[in-house]
């Protein structure tokens, strides 16, 4: 999906912070019409917001009604790049139904598919969700995941970092691994034959 911002920037001549504040606080959108615009979270400092295909039709609305904030000596006129995005609205909304799911699934594993195993950040998600933070196994889209948390300690001991390691074996018999390996592994302290000198 398209960024609210991004968008935005397909309406010739808005003011576009004026017209972002309006969007997101006044009353250009309706209840439900704002519910279709979505915080990305693609990391946990993600804080771009996306419009669906709902909200995007009620901002194009008003903007060739006139009630958007315009730039002096500026009109509403042709936009085809927003035009062209709402052409895209069931592919939206069937992305939009697929993300639900994937939030839904956190708390309700049974929504799980076996093709979201490799999605690393779901799958954690999933397990501190119901599990808590340690080693644990689940079975999810009817298949046995196991999860493998070590920690690593840094030179100075004073910070830890964590090795998250899911491995199953597929549906179709092969198995198959996940893993983050934090940078803290390849540190001295965590290597018997380079550790010495340090701190204890």
């Amino acid at each position: 999906m398209r960024s609210l911002t991004d968008f935005l920037a397909s309406l010739p001549g808005i003011m576009p912070i004026k017209t972002r504040r309006l969007v997101l606080e006044g009353g250009v959108l309706s209840k439900s019409e704002r519910a279709d615009i979505y915080s990305r979270e693609r990391s946990w400092l993600d804080l771009v917001l996306e419009v669906g295909p709902d909200a995007a039709a009620a901002i194009l609305l008003a903007y060739k009604d006139g009630r958007l904030p315009m730039k002096r000596g500026n009109t509403p006129t042709d936009a085809p790049a927003a035009e062209a995005y709402l052409a895209e609205g069931d592919k939206l909304r069937k992305q939009i139904a697929e993300q639900r799911r994937r939030e839904q699934a956190v708390k309700d594993p049974s929504l799980i598919l076996e093709s979201d195993l490799v999605d690393h950040r779901l799958i954690d998600s999933v397990f501190i969700a119901n599990m808590g933070t340690g080693s644990g196994s689940m079975m999810l889209a009817g298949v046995t995941v196991h999860k493998e948390v070590i920690g690593y300690k840094s030179n100075s001991g004073k910070s830890t970092g964590w090795r998250v390691r899911f491995d199953w074996t597929g549906s179709d018999g092969q198995p198959r691994l996940s893993e983050t390996i934090p940078p803290e592994a390849d540190n001295r302290r965590n290597d018997p034959d380079r550790n010495w000198g340090l701190h204890e």
